[in-house]
């Protein structure tokens, strides 16, 4: 071959024809591109004009049921991914379903209610709504967030009846929800009481436990001496004559919560655990036998065990408010009660009660004689302590926290005080610390009544606890994955009495009207319940909050009692 001579001829490379024909290709109609962002669209668009979720079920017509009702995303924000997640499996296991001859049903549907939904009215229309208006806005607002959702649900190709979800703000949802709640009444499960429940400030409201989260917060801890009422009845528990010579004794507690101190009404002391007298320049201090050594270096002082007792030997001892020569009104007596939930991990050993603030506290206080009318609550819904309350008096409970460690000072109960940072439970919608208080609220019953617990306008009885009856229904319900079952248990077996009320006003009525003078119920409870959901289902629960107590009760009952504004608990 000369440079003269032409190359050959490559055909396939001028014509592609050549090479593809000793290719055997398949013949297909579709592209060779996906391009899905495109086409995907157009795909939804047919199934939703064509009507296919409707033809499907006419196709199965007459054949087995098989029912997706929807767990119900909160209707607040545009979909992310754990929608997504979650709204493709389901559709995954319905569309199986049907190909295995079900007639495969998915009903979707929205959460309504609830804080959140308030939260976001709040920012953008202020905080100062009326009721009226705070409902009227919300439900325009969570519609809105419906028809939002329910496309992206669609364009993700979900298939079911979107022209149909059941919507927890439906009137007649909402009227049956009363109604549900009036059986839980005749069954005898509901009872007005006061616990300690979580309280956010911002809020304005109690919250469910599902409502906390954990976040670090810087707190001052505090170690307080509480005097001894009767010197010789202390001595004498420690087996001893007398105590020392011109020495008096203190019990002394550990806290992170200095805005509870005025409020205390008791110590606790752990019957099993060995406690130490502690002869020091300061007084004989009782400490758990296991913490003097730490204590008295965290105190900087030095002392001696001069005797030691059991625990269950300090019950009924007497001790004095830390602050019982600083003002009049805290010239009263912490008794020492025994309780299981001491230890002594940390601390002194010893710890202080102020029942209306922390669960413990309270039950404590309760099994030792302790009366609601006796429980001190001065911290009101907004933070701030009772105008009228010795000392701290208006003052916002945060605020207040130097000003109570100043007083302690000033009146030589304080022995030791630093700034640590710990785990502290937080609103999770504020971000904002939230404390237990013990408020007024209603409550479904979990275990046996007790005085305290009485079921209101009982009718039909239950012969079971409602934990009884719940955990009998676990076992007869089947789960998967099995150990769901397990996990549900658990939770049912250790879950305490529910608080049913909420102190806001985007969700379903408690339609409850209590006497001014003595918070009784209005004795036509249940005619008014049945009455109320009437209302509700004609006109949504906005109807019931127009109603006036004049029109339910009548002229002469209506200045006598007050309409209740809580809401029954939602997410």
């Amino acid at each position: 071959m000369t440079d003269k001579t032409p190359a050959p001829k490559n055909d396939a490379k001028d014509s592609g024809g050549a090479y593809r024909a000793t290719l055997n290709m398949p013949d297909t109609p579709f592209p060779m591109r996906g391009d899905l962002p495109k086409r995907e669209p157009g795909w939804v668009k047919d199934w939703n004009e064509g009507g296919l979720y409707k033809r499907l079920r006419d196709a199965r017509h007459g054949a087995p049921l098989f029912v997706l009702h929807d767990g119900p995303p909160y209707a607040n924000g545009q979909i992310h991914m754990g929608h997504a997640v979650n709204k493709v499996l389901k559709d995954m296991i319905v569309k199986s379903r049907q190909l295995a001859g079900f007639d495969a049903q998915y009903i979707p549907g929205w959460d309504c209610h609830g804080l959140p939904i308030e939260n976001a009215i709040e920012k953008k229309h202020g905080r100062h709504l009326s009721r009226d208006d705070m409902q009227a806005k919300s439900r325009a607002y969570a519609t809105e967030q419906i028809d939002q959702q329910r496309n992206d649900f669609k364009r993700l190709g979900i298939l079911g009846d979107w022209e149909r979800p059941y919507l927890t703000m439906a009137p007649a949802n909402e009227a049956g929800e009363i109604r549900a709640f009036k059986r839980v009444i005749e069954r005898g499960f509901v009872y007005r009481g006061l616990k300690p429940v979580y309280w956010c400030f911002d809020c304005g409201s109690s919250l469910a436990e599902f409502e906390i989260e954990y976040a670090d917060k810087q707190s001052d801890t505090l170690d307080v001496a509480f005097e001894t009422d009767d010197a010789a009845k202390l001595a004498a528990a420690f087996g001893l004559p007398a105590l020392p010579a011109g020495k008096t004794g203190f019990a002394v507690i550990w806290t992170t919560t200095a805005w509870t101190i005025p409020a205390n009404q008791a110590l606790n002391a752990h019957p099993e655990l060995v406690y130490a007298l502690v002869d020091t320049p300061k007084g004989c201090l009782v400490l758990a036998e296991s913490l003097v050594e730490k204590c008295l270096e965290r105190f900087g002082l030095e002392g001696t065990v001069i005797a030691t007792a059991q625990g269950e030997r300090l019950g009924g001892l007497n001790f004095r408010h830390p602050l019982y020569d600083a003002d009049a009104g805290y010239r009263r007596l912490s008794p020492v009660f025994l309780a299981e939930y001491v230890s002594d991990s940390d601390g002194t050993g010893l710890v202080h009660s102020s029942p209306a603030y922390g669960l413990d506290d309270f039950n404590s206080c309760i099994a030792n004689g302790f009366t609601v009318d006796t429980i001190l609550n001065p911290v009101q819904g907004n933070g701030v302590y009772a105008a009228d309350f010795p000392l701290f008096g208006g003052q916002h409970i945060w605020k207040a926290v130097p000003n109570v460690i100043q007083a302690l000072q000033d009146a030589g109960r304080l022995f030791a005080t630093k700034d640590i940072t710990h785990s502290y439970p937080h609103c999770w919608r504020h971000k904002t610390p939230v404390i237990y208080r013990a408020a007024a609220q209603w409550f479904i019953r979990m275990d046996e009544e007790t005085p305290d617990s009485r079921g209101v306008f009982v009718k039909d009885r239950a012969e079971k606890t409602l934990r009884q009856m719940a955990l009998e229904a676990i076992e007869h319900t089947s789960f998967y994955p099995e150990n769901g079952q397990a996990r549900l248990r658990d939770m049912i077996a250790n879950r305490p009495d529910w608080c049913i009320s909420r102190q806001r006003s985007w969700g379903v009525p408690v339609p409850f009207f209590l006497h001014k003078d003595t918070g009784e119920l209005h004795p036509r409870t249940m005619e008014i319940l049945d009455q109320a959901a009437d209302i509700v289902e004609k006109g949504g629960i906005e109807a019931w909050s127009r109603v006036t107590a004049e029109e339910i009760l009548g002229a002469a009952d209506a200045p006598l009692y007050t309409k209740s504004t809580d809401i029954l608990e939602v997410w």
